[in-house]
């Protein structure tokens, strides 16, 4: 979650206590040294207890599904909720499936040529994927464009038959 002032910086959650009432706010440290003041010791404390139950009250932005939801029923409520629980059901992915990458399954009867084929061509996809991204981080758009013109190439031949 990020501060709800700044909108830059990881956010924690502070409980301030004005008029005899509390209330919980959102703020990256600088933040909230910049509109309350120094953080005393009982602040960062009461931060980190409250960073506990923050994680509860995140929510997936598209369909609005909390942490408690996912814990109290197992589902989660659109495929954005695996990025936006990403640290807190990775544990609880791998625990339940072993891993938390899917790798399919392999049928009996696939042993043959065609079926090599296309592994190889997935093997290259995921390669080329990987190094389309780094000339995009590296500004090298002549070898991203080659590397996407060869994607074009194997999704081709993947889903449209031809070659594979």
């Amino acid at each position: 979650m990020l501060c709800k002032n700044c909108g830059k910086n990881p956010a924690q959650k502070y409980v301030i206590k004005s008029d005899g009432r509390e209330r919980q706010v959102f703020l990256c440290r600088a933040c909230y040294e910049k509109l309350y003041g120094e953080a005393d010791e009982a602040d960062f404390f009461t931060s980190l207890m409250g960073g506990m139950g923050e994680a509860a009250e995140a929510a997936c932005p598209v369909c609005g599904t909390t942490l408690e939801d996912f814990r109290a029923t197992g589902l989660l409520g659109c495929a954005h909720c695996y990025t936006a629980f990403r640290e807190e059901i990775t544990p609880t992915v791998r625990r339940i499936q072993g891993k938390t990458r899917h790798e399919g399954k392999v049928p009996e009867t696939a042993a043959g040529e065609k079926y090599e084929l296309v592994r190889e061509l997935v093997r290259e996809q995921d390669r080329l994927k990987g190094e389309l991204e780094r000339a995009m981080r590296e500004r090298d758009f002549s070898a991203a464009e080659k590397l996407k013109e060869r994607l074009r190439e194997i999704n081709h031949k993947l889903y449209r038959g031809s070659g594979a």
